[in-house]
C-alpha cells in the first residue's frame, strides 16, 4: 500500500516539528519545509522560505502529489509590546509577509498537488478568536488566515479538498519562551487547565483534521487552548495546591 504524503511548513521547530513527528509515527511520507532544512529522522527535508513563491513552486514540483498540507510556518516578533502606536512598519510588514502572505502562497502553490479527498490544515491562533493585547500585527495576520480558511473550504470543496484551521493557545515552544510568565504567572493562571499546551497536543489535532476520520469536517476553526476561549475575560484561575497538582 502506498503511504500517504504530507507537506509541512515551519517544520524545523515547535508545532511544525511535532506535527512532522506525529505524521511519521502514523506511517506517512513527510516532506518537511523550513527556511533552514529541517533535520528530522525519517522525513524529507527541504530548504524553503514561504515568502518565496519561486522556492515553493520548485518544492511542489519536486514533491508531486500529496494527501495533506499543513501550514505551520509563522512568526511573532519581539518585543511583545506591538500595539499599533509603537509597532514599526517593518515589523508589521514582516509579520504579515510570513504569517498571512506565506500561508496564502503555500496554499496557492500546493493545492493543485493535493489529491481528491485530501486536506489542508492551517495553523492559526486563538489570537484570532479573543483579544491578545499589544500584538496587533500577529493578531491581524492570524485573523486573516482564519477567514481565508473558510473561503478556501468553500472554494476547494469542488475538488474534494477539505480545509480547516487549528487555533492553538499558548504552547510550550521557543516562540513562547520570553512571555511564558504572562500566561502562567504567580498571581493566577488565565488558562483553565493551568498549563501551556505541548506541541504534540496541537499536532494530534492537526493529524486528526488531515485524516480520513475527519472526512466531513471542513471550514472549521478548532481551538486547542485548554479552554481559554471558553472562560470570561479577566478571570484568573487560582493555582492548584501541591496535592492537586500531583
Amino acid at each position: 500500500m502506498t503511504k500517504p504524503v504530507v507537506v509541512i511548513t515551519g517544520a524545523a521547530g515547535g508545532i511544525g516539528f511535532a506535527t512532522a513527528q506525529h505524521f511519521l509515527s502514523r506511517g506517512w511520507t513527510v516532506h518537511a519545509l523550513d527556511k533552514t532544512r529541517p533535520g528530522i529522522d525519517g522525513a524529507i527535508g527541504h530548504s524553503c522560505d514561504v515568502t518565496d513563491e519561486a522556492a515553493l513552486c520548485s518544492a511542489a514540483q519536486s514533491i508531486g502529489p500529496l494527501d495533506a498540507l499543513v501550514t505551520a510556518a509563522g512568526i511573532n516578533l519581539r518585543p511583545h509590546d506591538n500595539a499599533a502606536e509603537r509597532l514599526s512598519l517593518a515589523a508589521w510588514d514582516q509579520t504579515i509577509a510570513v504569517n498571512l502572505t506565506g500561508t496564502m502562497l503555500t496554499v496557492r502553490v500546493f493545492r493543485p498537488n493535493i489529491r481528491p479527498d485530501g486536506a489542508i490544515v492551517v495553523v492559526g491562533s486563538v489570537a484570532a478568536l479573543r483579544a491578545m493585547p499589544r500584538s496587533d500585527a500577529y493578531t491581524a495576520s492570524k485573523g486573516a488566515i482564519t477567514a481565508l480558511t473558510r473561503s478556501w473550504a468553500v472554494d476547494y470543496s469542488r475538488d474534494g479538498v477539505r480545509v480547516n484551521c487549528v487555533a492553538p493557545g499558548p504552547t510550550d515552544t521557543a516562540m513562547m519562551a520570553d512571555i511564558r510568565d504572562s500566561h502562567v504567572g504567580t498571581q493566577g493562571i488565565e488558562l483553565p487547565q493551568q498549563r501551556l499546551a505541548s506541541p504534540n497536543e496541537v499536532a494530534q489535532v492537526i493529524g486528526f483534521l488531515a485524516s480520513p476520520e475527519a472526512s466531513y469536517v471542513s471550514g472549521a476553526v478548532v481551538p486547542v487552548d485548554g479552554g481559554a476561549t471558553a472562560h470570561s475575560a479577566g478571570v484568573a484561575f487560582p493555582r492548584r495546591n501541591r496535592q492537586q497538582q500531583a
